[in-house]
């Protein structure tokens, strides 16, 4: 339709002129399609916004910053095109200038969901640029357990099912170093490595949240285990990288070992509560202790304002306590005491896809597990008071106010 509309403009031309050949204009020469008045403005406007994200899906994204830049030209008061320059410079990892841009779509449309989030999404990557601190988030079935080339019933399986754990797998780095830890490495090893490599990064050990084989694979359980299999996990990371720490609390490392054989004891790296990791200058990771899920479960906080919660706390919600060594009260007081006890401005990235990407320490405790719930009572009357927060979290997700919530 774009090149219709550049033809009637040539015939025009060559009218004008009195016959002969003429040439097409450029769309960046001679911008005929931006003549105050014209009709066909709001048409270009949109081809162009459109242009811009088939070039944003191919992987073409300076030719998509260029398409949507005309068409905010055209358009200044149209959300879509602002959206889709930050969309593209987001990919370019020029993440200040997408913020801006997203923050101008959000003012256009403030009502639009999507846009919020990603506003928010690019506002916590600036400031991650600006503490000098690179995160890496990976969701299984989307960054990795792709499925596999060739005939690999057994891995595809596998792969299928790590999709359904909506498991979220992290990176965490110092950008001057550019050492990393990754958080809880399962499923697809290759694929991580992969990513690590792709993201210039040098790995310099691997963390468990908790020891549970989503998070660390290895033997999965009952009934599971009968089928001989073994997930992907740190035991193959450690297999082929003898020398890198595993960072595991004391008490879940039975745990650890149990579902994979292999490791023992010795190569573990403890991380007791307040055991702490740097990975440069300006980047420090801090293990809290915070039992419930398992006995050894731990959040990773890193700069006190990043926190990476495991299965300890989801957006609305806190992991399970019915499974084995789960238990209410110690759920409880990590998330009462322990957790609300860091600022509210911290950004809280969970192990699971969950209810959202993120959320913050502050949005958890006005309607989430770490509202306050008192001393009164006991743990079964806190925890009945707490499980009410989940209703309320409901509620919220049904008027579609997930992870763009954080930005109240």
């Amino acid at each position: 339709m774009l090149q219709q509309l550049l033809s009637q403009q040539q015939q025009q031309q060559q009218q004008q002129a009195g016959g002969g050949s003429a040439t097409a204009p450029a769309l960046s020469d001679d911008p005929w399609w931006m003549s105050e008045g014209d009709e066909k403005t709001d048409i270009c406007a949109l081809l162009f916004s459109n242009r811009a994200a088939a070039a944003h899906a191919l992987g073409k994204y300076t030719a998509a910053v260029s398409d949507a830049s005309k068409s905010i030209a055209l358009r200044p008061d149209w959300p879509k095109a602002y959206f889709r320059k930050a969309e593209a410079l987001l990919a370019l990892a020029r993440i200040r200038e997408a913020y801006g841009f997203y923050k101008r779509a959000a003012v256009l449309e403030p009502n639009d969901i999507h846009v919020r989030v990603s506003c928010e999404r690019a506002r916590i990557m600036a400031q991650n640029e600006e503490l000098g601190l690179t995160v890496v988030q990976m969701l299984a079935g989307r960054d990795f357990a792709l499925k596999p080339k060739g005939l690999h019933p057994i891995r595809s399986r596998i792969f299928e099912f790590a999709a359904g754990m909506q498991n979220y797998i992290y990176l965490i780095a110092d950008s001057e170093t550019r050492k990393c830890v990754v958080l809880d490495a399962c499923w697809d090893v290759d694929g991580i490595l992969a990513i690590i490599e792709r993201e210039k990064l040098l790995l310099a050990a691997a963390a468990v949240s908790h020891g549970h084989f989503d998070h660390m694979g290895g033997i999965p359980p009952a009934p599971f285990s009968s089928l001989r299999i073994k997930v992907s996990g740190i035991g193959e990371l450690k297999r082929r990288m003898p020398h890198l720490p595993l960072l595991v609390h004391p008490l879940d490392i039975p745990d650890v070992i149990h579902a994979n054989p292999h490791l023992k004891p010795h190569q573990f790296t403890p991380t007791p509560n307040g055991f702490s990791f740097k990975l440069g200058a300006r980047t420090q990771i801090q293990f809290l202790h915070t039992p419930g899920h398992t006995p050894g479960s731990q959040c990773l906080l890193v700069n006190e304002c990043r926190l990476f919660s495991g299965d300890t706390l989801f957006p609305g919600s806190c992991g399970r306590v019915d499974l084995k060594g789960g238990c209410k009260e110690d759920m409880v007081e990590s998330l009462q005491t322990r957790l609300g006890a860091i600022p509210d401005q911290t950004i809280v990235y969970p192990g699971h896809e969950y209810g959202g990407e993120w959320t913050s320490i502050g949005r958890e405790k006005k309607r989430g597990f770490l509202k306050p719930v008192g001393a009164e009572g006991s743990a079964e009357d806190k925890w009945r008071r707490l499980d009410q927060c989940r209703g309320d979290h409901k509620a919220a997700v049904s008027k579609g106010m997930t992870s763009a919530a954080v930005a109240e």
